[in-house]
């Protein structure tokens, strides 16, 4: 079982980004998310994480997983998340952007996002996010670092949807 999680929540053409305020990712976009807590499924805990970090709530119905995110840094295993893709009503956080515990909460446009020329957000998004938002079959996406630079990232089917 993996340790963290993470949302990208999309209202209409627009994704909710965390720009964090602390390390690691330290001034990178992201979406939102934490570690799950233990006995928590990674859908309950995905649940609390966008809650606790957005004030948004969001019924299990509007949240769906989106695959997995997993690392190997330096020719080791570095762990990984659950990703999910919420759906939030258009008129949601309508006092965006805003300062919070964990950095800059702001919806940003998808294209802005998943741009390949984006340096502003964590450089693997863009390798994984597009699939999960077109609602491809849930994969898992390997992303292979080495000093801290991405190398690659590879789609691997994954044998089961994870609630």
């Amino acid at each position: 079982m993996l340790k963290y999680n993470i949302a990208f929540i999309r209202s209409g053409g627009r994704l909710l980004m965390l720009n964090r305020g602390k390390a690691p990712l330290l001034g990178l976009w992201n979406g939102v998310g934490g570690k799950l807590e233990p006995g928590e499924t990674p859908l309950a805990s995905v649940i609390r994480e966008i809650e606790e970090e957005t004030g948004l709530r969001l019924e299990a119905e509007a949240v769906r997983f989106g695959g997995t995110v997993t690392w190997e840094v330096d020719g080791r295993d570095a762990g990984g998340m659950y990703a999910f893709i919420g759906e939030a009503p258009e008129d949601a956080l309508p006092a965006l952007p805003m300062e919070t515990a964990e950095g800059i909460l702001a919806w940003k446009p998808v294209e802005w996002v998943i741009d390949p020329e984006n340096d502003g957000v964590v450089q693997h998004v863009r390798h994984f996010l597009p699939a999960m938002l077109a609602g491809e079959p849930c994969a898992e996406h390997r992303c292979f670092f080495r000093e801290g630079k991405l190398l690659t990232v590879e789609r691997r089917p994954l044998p089961e949807v994870v609630r």
